[in-house]
């Protein structure tokens, strides 16, 4: 019966080493949603955020989300990814990855949110109110504007800050200059920049970065709702 016992015991310990994985974990929860979707279905106000949730929006459609302290908001025709950030090292708590669209995001500490879209990163320069906006506009090209509290943009390795009220057009793997390419050796010619910032006026992005006022009192509604 001892023997019995311990072998019955051992195997409990072996079972409880295998268990199966939990729940994906949380990052938040819907504070709004107006023709919205959460994978193929539709999401209303109140749905919890988990790791790894794709979210798009309809024509006229708008989205708000809220991760920890910082509000993520996205545009029409627009899609992102939520998720744990990866680098630990530098203490991010979370990300989000712009498929398609516009995404807005306001957050205090520059350690609760980044943003990466086309493989470039955006997150606050530093702790203080910041709110910006991201906008995908072709396969190289983003739009970003710092509304509130500058910006560190990253791309392969080479960064740059933005600071508040400016605004952006930024094109990634920009081709060459014509004219340097001529005057230039290939062992002298200097390596291609990662991302060219081209300065655009702030007032033509103004109205577009809070995005749910298009909607009133529509963003409150439920998008299955009858």
């Amino acid at each position: 019966m001892t023997l019995r016992f311990l072998l019955a015991l051992r195997m409990l310990f072996l079972l409880a080493g295998t268990s199966p994985p939990g729940r994906p974990a949380v990052l938040g929860v819907v504070v709004e949603a107006y023709r919205a979707h959460l994978g193929g279905s539709a999401v209303s106000p109140g749905a919890t955020v988990y790791e790894g949730d794709h979210f798009s929006t309809e024509e006229g459609g708008s989205l708000r989300l809220r991760c920890n302290a910082a509000l993520l908001e996205l545009a029409e025709k627009s899609a992102a990814l939520v998720r744990h950030a990866g680098d630990g090292a530098q203490g991010l708590e979370a990300e989000a990855e712009l498929v398609q669209g516009t995404l807005v995001f306001s957050t205090a500490h520059a350690s609760e949110l980044e943003i990466e879209a086309r493989q470039a990163r955006i997150r606050p320069a530093g702790n203080g109110r910041t709110v910006a906006q991201v906008s995908i506009i072709g396969p190289k090209e983003l739009h970003i504007y710092a509304r509130r509290g500058a910006l560190l943009f990253s791309y392969r390795g080479e960064s740059k800050t933005i600071n508040e009220g400016e605004s952006y057009e930024v094109i990634l793997d920009p081709p060459e200059d014509g004219s340097e390419k001529k005057q230039t050796t290939p062992s002298a010619r200097r390596p291609p920049r990662a991302f060219l910032l081209v300065a655009v006026g702030a007032g033509a992005t103004a109205a577009a970065v809070i995005v749910h006022e298009n909607h009133g009192h529509k963003g409150m509604e439920s998008p299955d709702r009858p």
